[in-house]
């Protein structure tokens, strides 16, 4: 399935914000009412939207929390204007991201999930560093999670962060989002507890013993291979943006990246028996 995040307008407006340790409100405590529904401190939501939209809110609050009291629901809905994807992003209305000034391995929390049949949801977490030359913020690291199908109950979320500079970022991004470029009415995602720390290796995704992604750096191809069939692979950038797909069906497969540009990707490998994991590869 190719598939490619819409993210509507945010994800092209990050600046940095206050200094803090962790992400501000990841444990969803914090709510105020705005009108006919709730949004979460710390979160940027389109609960606007969907209201005027005459649908119900893309993010909602749920109880009790993992942690605390509260957690946060983000839904797909169908709207006036069609369907809109449930989507978070870390900040408020005059700033997208936070301060945040550390290196860890891992977005961490807890999440469960139900992402319709043709659909995909992400977890997406981006660090950047401010450019004074160029007065841009540059990538410092990131990752991503896409999901598929269901996963009831709470369970430990661990997305890995992939690191493509040796700076300290300045700046984080955290964005939920229960669709991507081809919403389905229905998708959700629950998250708690969000936070850095190291990475444990569990999360959503399943070992997958002896998978190999070779060459690293690699130039025009990339091969990976494994000793159990795999179904497909999604290459995404660090925002989480698929920028290639393919069905495999083998065991071992050699992919054409020569029109990706230069830096460093992830690969989310698809195994026949539903089992996942992410390496990442550098393209030069």
């Amino acid at each position: 399935m190719r598939s490619r995040i819409l993210l509507p307008v945010a994800l092209g407006v990050f600046c940095a914000g206050s200094s803090l340790a962790q992400v501000p409100n990841g444990g969803f405590e914090n709510w105020s009412t705005v009108g006919t529904y709730m949004d979460p401190a710390g979160w940027i939501t389109f609960n606007s939207i969907t209201s005027l939209a005459g649908a119900m809110p893309s993010c909602e609050q749920g109880s009790p929390g993992v942690v605390g009291n509260y957690y946060a629901t983000v839904t797909t809905r169908s709207t006036f204007f069609g369907l809109f994807p449930g989507i978070i992003i870390s900040g408020d209305t005059a700033h997208t991201g936070f301060a945040f000034s550390s290196r860890p391995t891992a977005l961490t929390g807890q999440w469960q999930y139900g992402i319709q049949p043709l659909d995909t949801g992400a977890v997406i977490v981006y660090l950047t560093k401010w450019n004074t030359t160029t007065q841009h913020s540059d990538s410092v690291g990131g990752g991503a999670a896409q999901l598929l199908g269901s996963l009831s109950g709470w369970h430990p979320m661990d997305i890995p962060i992939t690191y493509i500079s040796a700076s300290t970022p300045d700046t984080a991004y955290v964005i939920v989002a229960s669709s991507l470029n081809a919403p389905v009415e229905g998708s959700f995602i629950k998250v708690d507890a969000l936070g850095f720390g190291v990475s444990t290796g569990v999360a959503q995704l399943d070992q997958v013993p002896n998978l190999r992604i070779w060459p690293s750096p690699a130039m025009d191809v990339v091969n990976v291979a494994a000793e159990d069939p795999i179904a497909d692979v999604d290459i995404l950038d660090l925002t989480g943006r698929s920028m290639f797909h393919k069905a495999l069906g083998g065991s071992q497969a050699t992919l054409d990246v020569a029109d990706l540009p230069t830096g460093r990707y992830l690969m989310q490998v698809h195994m026949v028996d539903g089992r996942r994991q992410v390496r990442s590869f550098i393209k030069q």
